[in-house]
Parts: C-alpha cells; structure tokens; sequence
C-alpha cells in the first residue's frame, strides 16, 4: 500500500470500465484512460460471468505493467484471482472487511458511500477511500441514488476520514469544481467510453485532473 500522500494522488484520474460501450471493450477503454495519464482503474461489470475472466486478466496484468493500481468492483475472489490490486465495494456487496480478509493487509479497499447517512453506519476500519454520488445526474448507473450535488460532495469530504472519490456526470468541464469541493480523485465512465473521440475526451480528463499521460 502507498504512502497516504502518494495514494491519494492515485485517486485523482479514476477510470472505470463500461460493459455497456457499443464495439469499445473494456480493455481498449483502459488503454486509452491510462494512455490519457488515468491514475488508477476499476474494472466493472454487473453482468460478469467467467467467461470475462481472461479480460479482466488482461486488464491487471495491462495495469501492472503501466504501474496503475487496478480494483475490481464487487468481486474480491475474483480481484484476488487475477492479481489485482483492490476491490471496492457497495452498501449491498461484500462487507469491507471480509473483502480485507480476502485480500490481504496490502490490498486496497475502497467502498461506496451515498449519503451521510450511509456514512455514518458503514465500518470504515478496513476501506482506504469512499466513492461517493452521484455528485450530477447521470444515464451510466441505472440504480444510481439521489443526486448529492457540489454541496453534498463538500459535506462528505468534510466528514469522511478517508479520501473521497466523486463520481456521477463528471466531465472534464466538471472535475476542477469537484476538486475544489473537496474530492481527492473523480471517477468517470462514459465521458470517455462513450465519446465520439474516446482519446480525445481522455486527454481533455486528464488536463482537468492535471495528470500527465504515460
């Protein structure tokens, strides 16, 4: 595990893999995030079954050799199958701290949190970071919770103990705001994996992250 410092910088360009991009696998979203200068990635998939499991290798081992951190969500048997770095979590998946026995005193663990209220009850003992959302509306997450806003974003980075990351409708023309409210990364999807030009968006990310590309 890094350095408090170090690690939050990881969280600043959180890239996450979309199942539902038409004709754009999740490995070649990845590629482009990281070329982009994406400081870590999860890979996310509702609908996975094994026979993903050779992608979502691919994947670790893509991260591993460009030195990114990978976390799969919801799965850490699977996480710590393929290697990865982490896992993160929801309020309705494998608690945090089974999913810190599954994978070790090392690994990353990061959980969603929705609302204060949510804050409040879930054990943060074994988690590294809070993702928390949706900070704007957004069609990527069909089970998406109310809309916290800038102001809710603000409130939750005041009162977590971790570092939070903000996810939901952020964009390159949104990221410097969320920072300013609080956050220490922004996670992003389909501002990238359904881009009319996915590289261009990526950079267009990674200038309002202000991360280098690799």
């Amino acid at each position: 595990m890094l350095k408090p410092d170090a690690f939050r910088r990881r969280l600043r360009f959180y890239f996450i893999t979309d199942d539902q991009a038409d004709g754009f696998s999740a490995l070649e979203q990845v590629r482009v995030a990281i070329e982009a200068g994406a400081t870590m990635v999860q890979y996310r998939n509702k609908s996975f079954q094994l026979t993903d499991y050779a992608t979502v290798e691919a994947i670790c081992r893509y991260c591993q050799v460009q030195r990114v951190p990978f976390v799969v969500n919801d799965h850490p048997l699977l996480a710590r199958a393929v290697g990865a770095d982490g896992v993160h979590v929801g309020q309705d998946d494998t608690p945090p701290r089974l999913a810190r026995r599954i994978m070790g005193p090392r690994a990353i663990v990061g959980v969603s949190v929705s609302s204060l209220a949510e804050l409040e009850r879930t054990e943060l003992t074994d988690c590294d970071y809070i993702g928390t959302g949706p900070i704007f509306p957004t069609g990527t997450k069909p089970d998406a919770k109310a809309v916290q806003g800038l102001s809710g974003l603000q409130t939750m980075a005041a009162r977590s103990p971790l570092p939070v990351v903000a996810i939901g409708g952020i964009g390159p023309d949104r990221a410097r705001d969320c920072f300013v409210h609080g956050a220490a990364g922004v996670a992003v999807i389909s501002c990238i994996s359904r881009a009319a030009n996915p590289i261009k968006a990526a950079a267009a990310m990674a200038d309002a992250c202000d991360v280098s590309p690799v």
